[in-house]
């Protein structure tokens, strides 16, 4: 099983929108830097079969792109409120066990990204810029320290 870890894009500054931080969407810029990166997901296979968002703008509007792009059901895109500030990743090891997808999503924030990734692959600085997506190889159950980091993207580099 595969999983998708991915940070939002670029996202408006603080105070560009009313409605605080949960209410800025990404920015133009953003918008456009992370449609390359779920055009490199797709055009490698590495789509998921389920994408799931924290419940903040930018983040569902990440995941939309990457909805859009892949061609997925609007049933397979869906926020978690786990997903936002704070991430447990009790709450996501135990989510993907339950489930039967080979690939799923995550579209989260920093550090919670970052923390995840390390602890899945059993540890490691990774660093997620706005738009970064890592996907994450599991032979057997997800676990803490049971997967390989099978690659990286780097959003800028698009």
């Amino acid at each position: 099983m595969e999983l998708l870890i991915i940070r939002h894009g670029k996202a408006e500054q603080a105070g560009v929108v009313p409605g605080g931080d949960s209410a800025r969407p990404l920015s133009d810029h953003g918008t456009h830097q992370f449609r390359k990166v779920a055009k490199w997901i797709a055009k490698h296979d590495a789509g998921p079969e389920l994408i799931l968002h924290s419940p903040l703008v930018r983040t569902t509007q990440t995941a939309q792109i990457l909805q859009d792009v892949t061609e997925l059901n609007d049933e397979a895109c869906y926020a978690q409120p786990w997903l936002g500030f704070g991430l447990s990743l009790d709450s996501l090891i135990s989510f993907v066990r339950s489930t039967a997808c080979e690939r799923i999503a995550i579209v989260a924030h920093m550090p919670d990204v970052a923390r995840c990734t390390s602890d899945l692959i059993g540890g490691g600085a990774i660093t997620f810029k706005p738009g970064n997506a890592a996907c994450i190889q599991f032979d057997s159950l997800i676990g803490i320290g049971q997967g390989s980091l099978k690659w990286h993207l780097s959003a800028p580099l698009f």
